[in-house]
């Protein structure tokens, strides 16, 4: 009898061990992926769309726009999604986070009649490009440069608004703002 009992005990324990840490996990998944939620309410892709092209990104990061490195600037909800497939479509683009990652994350179409390129930094980075959505205010989708500039080869829009992204970061580098030597 004290086997059966013992072999019982042990049991319940396993069971709310597990659904301890299995709701902690939900719990992290849940929190961490509260920006990509944010873009959902606008930007779900509720229909399957063909892309023109499409590509495997290291991350993708949703944060506040302007330089920041994390959680050590206190943006607490910044979050990096690892792998995310990007999609070019003639009339924008679409974000799908790959499985097993993807946990109650649906997948955004972006289109380019409401998005704005602006240039970004990442951590060490300072040649990456955050796009910004309207409707979506306060946060932006950080992509790797090399990404970006892929998915502009075959979208002549998102080409002009990566040029503008350019000629904006050149505006406002260290060399527009020195003063002219007097003559």
């Amino acid at each position: 009898m004290g086997e059966i009992l013992e072999q019982l005990y042990m049991t319940v324990v396993s069971m709310l061990s597990l659904a301890f840490f299995g709701g902690l996990a939900f719990y992290i998944m849940h929190a961490s992926n509260s920006r990509w939620r944010e873009y959902e309410q606008l930007y779900a892709a509720f229909e399957p769309r063909e892309p023109l092209a499409k590509k495997l990104t290291g991350m993708v990061r949703f944060a506040k726009p302007g330089f920041r490195w994390g959680h050590m600037s206190g943006d607490l909800k910044s979050h990096r999604h690892p792998p995310v497939v990007v999609g070019v479509h003639p009339e924008g683009l679409s974000l799908s986070i790959v499985p097993p990652f993807r946990y109650g994350c649906r997948d955004l179409f972006l289109p380019f009649d409401r998005m704005t390129v602006e240039p970004a930094a990442w951590d060490m980075s300072d040649k990456e490009y955050g796009i910004r959505m309207e409707g979506v205010d306060g946060i932006e989708i950080q992509m790797f440069s090399n990404i970006m500039q892929w998915a502009a080869e075959r979208s002549e829009i998102l080409d002009l608004m990566l040029r503008r992204a350019e000629l904006v970061r050149e505006m406002s580098g260290p060399a527009a703002n020195r003063v002219p030597a007097p003559r």
